[in-house]
């Protein structure tokens, strides 16, 4: 019944926060998208406050991570699919046409009313892509409602987004979680986490080849290239959303401005792995793995 309860819920956050698929009845993310240019969009209060927190983490973490990505975002998400579907075909974004695409990314263009449940996206070639943000902060409304329903202990797993409640009911004093390696197959670490989500962020995930060149989905706002610092980085937070935007961020600095970031914020935890296969991590992270190890 709660698993149900906890599906249904994702399901809809799924369909509020898409921005490739319409649904009956719903003014999603692809309708504020498709109305880009014109009259305010009326939505549910749950795609306000997601865009608020977006706009708002974007300001404290240096304006790396941009819901306003979207038309350079769309590019790289064209190419890939085609890559993937046509491997002997496959190509890389058009550079002029990145660079024309980049002139419609300001955070500015989006116009949010929360006293009238409006969004408005004053550039018409301007689009709104939520995929650094969405998942976690969906998982984060969906362990909230869990948790307002009487259940503490839970382990969420939202497509990579993984959320610990409270103790396991069995009787052990933390969930077990591992972190994948670069192979996307075995683990590379061992966590034990309650109350913490486990977010990674890495170049292995979704990618696609041109010319035996592997080219992943996370975006460097400045090249308008795949980030090129890590390989991966996972963050604990105790609040998911917070957890997911800031895996995205911290993959897309050098690492030492990462590190710098993640150190700044108050209840954050990372690992990197860094381009030439080597692990750094806070020692808070670090903790977590010998917490696991002493089980």
């Amino acid at each position: 019944e709660t698993a149900e309860m906890a599906h249904d819920l994702l399901l809809e956050y799924h369909q509020l926060y898409d921005i490739y698929s319409e649904y009956e009845g719903i003014n999603n993310i692809k309708t504020i998208n498709d109305n880009a240019g014109g009259e305010p969009v009326e939505v549910d209060q749950r795609i306000i406050d997601l865009l608020l927190f977006a706009q708002d983490m974007y300001v404290r973490t240096g304006g790396k991570t941009n819901v306003m990505m979207g038309s350079v975002l769309r590019l790289w998400h064209d190419a890939r699919e085609y890559g993937i579907n046509n491997p002997e075909d496959s190509y890389l974004p058009d550079e002029a046409e990145l660079e024309a695409a980049n002139e419609h990314t300001s955070i500015e263009a989006l116009v949010i009313d929360d006293e009238a449940n409006t969004v408005q996206i004053t550039d018409p070639l301007a689009s709104l892509d939520v995929g650094a943000v969405a998942k976690g902060y969906a998982a984060q409304l969906t362990s909230d409602t869990l948790r307002e329903n009487g259940l503490d202990s839970f382990l969420l797993n939202a497509g990579g987004n993984v959320v610990c409640g409270g103790k396991p009911l069995d009787g052990r004093d933390f969930w077990v979680v591992g972190v994948e390696d670069l192979d996307g197959v075995s683990t590379r670490e061992t966590l034990g986490a309650t109350d913490l989500s486990v977010v990674t962020s890495g170049d292995y995930q979704r990618y696609y080849t041109v010319d035996g060149v592997r080219y992943h989905h996370l975006i460097d706002p400045e090249t308008l290239y795949p980030a090129a610092h890590m390989h991966a980085v996972t963050i604990l937070h105790p609040d998911s959303a917070l957890g997911d935007f800031l895996s995205t961020t911290a993959f897309l600095l050098p690492y030492e401005e990462s590190r710098a970031l993640i150190e700044s914020i108050p209840g954050a935890e990372a690992m990197w792995t860094l381009m030439d296969g080597t692990e750094e991590m806070t020692d808070g992270f670090r903790d977590l793995i010998e917490l696991a190890a002493s089980r």
